[in-house]
């Protein structure tokens, strides 16, 4: 339960850093580190439950911090954690290109169903070549920044890895 709570703390404060972030560096240059430090939770996280309730309280969070449609990034953020847990079983993501990679797809697909969300429901939004290129360039953006991120996150579960109480890391007794 300590560990939820440390990485709803964490990805709370990497929305701040990022809203912080996003007023010195232009949209499309200015990396997600929400959506990367979910990414890097993803790709440690043991329960599938417990991840998949912690990635939709903090879609939340940046619904209400963002302004946009509210569960638009709780539904989205659910299925990231998902698909990292998923790809991170079937996939070797622990390189840096492959984290890159599949951080810069995830980024540009993100950006893109939200787009499509927005347009469906709100209506008057199209989908115009600029865009297409500032998504680019931030799901770039995302995917150099993934590994330094993954890797500060690594880092945290490491130093607060949560065992039981009277927990053995080696058994007692011997074999025979």
């Amino acid at each position: 339960m300590k560990r939820a709570g440390l990485f709803a703390a964490l990805g709370l404060l990497a929305l701040v850093a990022q809203g912080a972030l996003a007023t010195l560096v232009a949209p499309p240059w200015c990396p997600d580190l929400a959506l990367l430090v979910l990414i890097g939770i993803g790709l440690r996280w043991e329960g599938a439950a417990s991840g998949i309730l912690l990635a939709a309280l903090l879609g939340y969070a940046t619904d209400l911090l963002s302004g946009s449609l509210l569960g638009q990034h709780a539904l989205l953020d659910m299925f990231v954690f998902g698909g990292t847990l998923l790809a991170t079983r079937q996939l070797n993501l622990h390189g840096l290109l492959p984290l890159a990679s599949f951080a810069a797809v995830i980024a540009f697909f993100y950006g893109a169903v939200m787009q499509a969300i927005t347009g469906f429901f709100v209506g008057g939004v199209e989908l115009q070549v600029s865009w297409v290129g500032g998504q680019v360039a931030h799901a770039f953006v995302s995917g150099v920044a993934a590994p330094f991120v993954s890797a500060a996150i690594g880092r945290v579960f490491d130093r607060f890895d949560e065992q039981e109480p009277g927990h053995r890391a080696v058994p007692v007794g011997g074999a025979g």
